[in-house]
């Protein structure tokens, strides 16, 4: 009877450690994407990258094809190239300004809550 006992503990353990190993690989992704939701993905900077290598093509096929002489040119490019950073820096000016914004609203949310507890 002793015997059936302990090995009935030993199966329920390693039931036990396999149910804790399986839920513990489980990611709010997961468990989100069950009831049909999912946490937004920022693309900011994936954007950006993809606007600075246009830009940079575009930059490149200016220069092989202007008709205009070389000086010109690099004064052209060079007004771009500000006009391009100045418009990275207040797109993540503006990023950084919702980001604040978001914390700020989760955490008026939070205390909030903790009001009505």
């Amino acid at each position: 009877m002793d015997n059936k006992k302990f090995l009935v503990s030993i199966g329920t353990a390693i039931a036990a450690s396999k149910i804790a190993k399986t839920v513990s690989n489980i990611e709010l992704n997961d468990v989100l994407g069950t009831v049909g939701l999912a946490r937004r993905r920022n693309h900011f900077l994936e954007n950006l990258g993809l606007v600075a290598l246009g830009a940079v093509a575009g930059a490149g096929a200016a220069m092989l094809l202007a008709p205009s002489s070389g000086r010109e040119t690099r004064r052209r490019l060079s007004e771009g190239a500000s006009k391009l950073g100045n418009a990275a820096l207040e797109a993540a000016r503006e990023q950084k300004d919702e980001a604040l914004r978001s914390l700020s609203q989760v955490a008026n949310g939070a205390v909030m809550s903790e009001h009505r507890s």
